[in-house]
């Protein structure tokens, strides 16, 4: 472990690694049944197709599964990891944390800090800004961030309000010092008092308030986007990308309205694998790690709390 200092190089998330299950259901399959209609399918929720693991694969199986496919995108050295955070309310067990089982069948060394992170759809922008700074404030070099939340375990197939919205599916991302990648410039969290019960695992299966979440969703995170790029005397034209949790199509197109932002810098790109919580941002900004990346972008997840996290991430070759 190297010393922090002030003049230490800031952590910067380099790489992402993904995995979606093979196995899709098609929810038009079970639309009639449920009493929605191919307009509200297509209008409302946007998801034709969702990911779904098998029954015996758990939190930690999939998390595995997006780790090999990180080490096919970039090098990795497992025995350099000394972090590894796992995002999940949806863990293999109870006791241990997923973290600590994920640690051993990757082989992670000793000196490696494992813990897991109880947030659902804005876990990613907490985890991502918990993960950068423990590191930067305890000189980390290498730390993996997991996400991972299989839903299809407690979702109710017969409950109209979540059985069309969420699929399976894992990501991971490598942050290092001294790789050109994105840090954390900036970020907003919050929890709208007396909100908790808008979604709830305490009945045997996911209960959600639809319209609850919704009206949160619609208020808070426009506001928590435009509080960042105010302290960062940045407008909403400055940023290249914006990637908001993808709770739904509705959802999406009414941010996307509030904001004034296109398509293209506002997409909603989950219609063939489902709402997979913690994993949607990482699932999407996955695929724009490539060439000639954004320079400025937004991360903003929301929901379970009710809760809310936006992260300004800026590329690193922008800032030298």
């Amino acid at each position: 472990m190297r010393h922090h200092t002030a003049e230490s190089e800031p952590i910067a998330l380099t790489a992402i690694g993904t995995h979606l299950p093979g196995k899709r259901l098609r929810n038009s399959a079970a639309a009639t049944s449920l009493a929605v209609t191919e307009e509200f399918l297509s209008d409302k929720i946007g998801i034709t197709t969702r990911a779904v693991k098998e029954p015996g694969q758990r939190a930690s199986d999939l998390c595995a599964a997006a780790f090999a496919d990180l080490c096919g995108r970039t090098r990795v050295d497992p025995a350099a990891i000394q972090l590894c955070c796992v995002v999940t309310q949806n863990p293999d067990m109870r006791i241990p944390h997923t973290a600590a089982i994920l640690h051993e069948k990757l082989g992670l060394p000793k000196q490696c800090m494992t813990f897991d992170l109880s947030q659902g759809c804005a876990g990613y922008t907490h985890a991502l800004a918990v993960v950068t700074a423990l590191a930067e404030r305890f000189g980390f070099d290498h730390a993996l961030l997991f996400t991972c939340d299989p839903y299809s375990d407690i979702v109710d197939p017969h409950d109209r309000d979540t059985a069309l919205l969420f699929g399976d599916g894992a990501t991971v991302s490598y942050c290092a010092t001294g790789a050109a990648g994105y840090r954390v410039a900036d970020a907003d969290f919050g929890t709208a008092p007396g909100t908790s019960s808008v979604l709830r695992f305490d009945t045997g299966h996911l209960t959600m308030q639809g319209r609850g979440v919704f009206l949160n969703a619609a208020r808070e995170a426009p506001a928590s986007i435009r509080r960042v790029l105010e302290r960062n005397d940045l407008t909403l034209g400055d940023i290249d990308l914006f990637l908001v949790h993808p709770g739904s199509k509705r959802i999406v197109d009414v941010l996307r309205d509030d904001l004034e932002v296109d398509e293209s810098r506002l997409p909603f790109e989950i219609d063939e694998y489902g709402n997979t919580v913690s994993s949607s941002i990482p699932l999407m900004l996955a695929a724009r790690l490539g060439q000639q990346p954004p320079t400025d972008i937004v991360l903003s997840g929301f929901g379970v709390g009710f809760s809310w996290g936006t992260c300004l991430i800026r590329s690193t070759e922008e800032e030298k």
